[in-house]
């Protein structure tokens, strides 16, 4: 391997040196910038701690924040109390929303109640009471549980250049922030940075045709650039590290994503080169980054954040034909763990997110007709996914949490998948197993890119969990009602 050679950073499609590409010249004219935050944000704690009080003494304004469940959205009412508060009463934005979570199991309650011939004060009431409740709830997960970034945060992500490591980089350039990449190859790197580029500039002019690349306006340049590296090489990991923090003067966000299954075959099939390509790149790639990052974020001010991603072996089932694969993912929750009691009381936070099951090539090598079968209901796009985990990651560093665990696919999802089977055979291989799914340009940029942005804005959403509870409630306290309406008139 020569992995010393491809530890040059690049950006763009564009060869030469780095500060050639427009795309890096753009980063560039923002280091001094993002460097003096850095410092901004290490002597302002007593400042900041003041603005919160003041934020806090705005009564009205927290109330007002907070996700708004779907069942509320769409009511005309509700849309029309918040055109009226836009127009004249700007001081009163958002009201809407708590006032509805309120007013709307309250409403419902007293309608069903004055139907089935019962007194309406003890539902009105009860139906307020728990409405506020939930209000409540929204209001303290929107400031401690679902917060945000305040700033564009940096962040590394291996393996970038495709599959999952692509989409969310797309995402978190999407959401602003800036990125770096890694892969193997420079032709890779190049590559994906060029259509990341092209796919972030068409989905912020809200369009999905190609953007010109002789644009010469630099705020039309998503902040990314991308680094040819071998995870297995210290120096080109240590190369990462410098083109991060000379384009961009910091990292916030380190993200282990590189992997390498191997192939589909039992483990005395296995070639020594695969064998090895696996430890290589899960293990010691791991290793290594995880070395580095820790490194990093224990000089620079405020720290950072680490995430690891775990996989098939991680939780100790056994992988049949994938035994080094499962063996190597099984080391990073050693690691993990062990980590975790290493780096207590330090300005580095470790977490580990699960990805589940995601239709890439990692995944389709060596697949049978019965596999593909089960992929029709269990697995996701990258970009699907990446619209899940990078909310997630964001509001663990915005929380400066530690220890967080991201699962896409929990237990309870994979449950409701399997219950809604039937509805999702063929979704993306026929019964002979042809993929009958779009590429991934045509469902970024494509005929589907709204199917895409629908699917998407479903899995970014933080409350869902929280929304059924609310209308599960409303409805259980439906049927109550009519269950004792009977015994009450009698």
């Amino acid at each position: 391997m020569q992995r010393r050679a491809a530890a040059s950073p690049h950006t763009g499609s564009r060869t030469g040196a780095a500060t050639s590409s427009p795309v890096l010249t753009h980063v560039q004219t923002h280091r001094l910038v993002s460097s003096r935050r850095d410092v901004a944000r290490c002597r302002a704690t007593d400042g900041d701690s003041a603005a919160s009080a003041s934020g806090r003494s705005d009564l009205m304004t927290q109330l007002l924040r907070g996700p708004r469940p779907d069942l509320f959205q769409a009511h005309p009412k509700m849309r029309q109390l918040h055109h009226i508060l836009r127009g004249n009463h700007s001081h009163l934005r958002g009201l809407e929303r708590p006032f509805g979570i309120v007013v709307l199991p309250a409403y419902v309650w007293g309608t069903v109640s004055s139907l089935l011939g019962l007194h309406l004060a003890v539902p009105v009431l009860s139906g307020a009471a728990v409405g506020g409740l939930f209000a409540a709830i929204n209001r303290f997960c929107n400031r401690r549980v679902w917060l945000a970034p305040r700033q564009p945060i940096t962040v590394v992500i291996t393996g970038g250049s495709r599959g999952l490591g692509k989409a969310l980089a797309r995402e978190f350039l999407a959401a602003g922030d800036r990125v770096l990449i890694t892969s193997r190859t420079q032709e890779a790197v190049d590559l994906a940075v060029s259509e990341l580029r092209e796919e972030v500039a068409a989905a912020a002019l809200g369009t999905r045709g190609s953007v010109d690349d002789d644009d010469d306006d630099a705020d039309s340049y998503p902040q990314i650039m991308g680094v040819a590296c071998d995870v297995s090489d210290p120096a080109a990991v240590a190369a990462v590290e410098a083109a991060a923090v000379e384009t961009f003067g910091r990292v916030d966000a380190w993200v282990n994503n590189a992997a390498y299954s191997g192939s589909f075959r039992t483990m005395v099939e296995q070639r020594d080169e695969q064998i090895e390509q696996v430890v290589y790149t899960n293990l010691l790639g791991t290793l290594l980054c995880t070395r580095q990052a820790i490194s990093l974020f224990g000089r620079q001010c405020g720290g950072g954040h680490l995430f690891n991603m775990d996989g098939a072996g991680a939780d100790g089932f056994p992988t049949p034909n994938y035994a080094a694969y499962g063996a190597t993912k099984a080391g990073i929750t050693h690691l993990t763990a062990t980590l975790q009691r290493e780096l207590a009381g330090t300005p580095v936070r470790l977490h580990t997110v699960s990805p589940g099951m995601i239709l890439t090539d990692l995944l389709l090598e060596g697949a049978t007709t019965a596999n593909k079968q089960a992929f029709n209901i269990l697995c996701e796009h990258p970009e699907t996914v990446a619209a899940f985990l990078v909310p997630r990651i964001k509001s663990a560093v915005a929380r400066d949490a530690s220890g967080t665990y991201t699962r896409y696919l929990t237990v309870a999802s994979a449950l409701m998948r399997l219950a809604t089977a039937p509805a999702r055979l063929g979704r993306f291989f026929d019964g002979s197993g042809r993929p009958v799914y779009p590429s991934e340009r045509d469902r970024i940029l494509g005929r589907h890119a709204k199917v895409t942005a629908r699917l998407q804005a479903a899995a970014r959403r933080q409350n869902g969990g929280l929304a059924l509870a609310y209308n599960l409630s409303v409805l259980v306290g439906v049927l109550v009602m009519m269950a004792e309406a009977p015994m009450l008139r009698g």
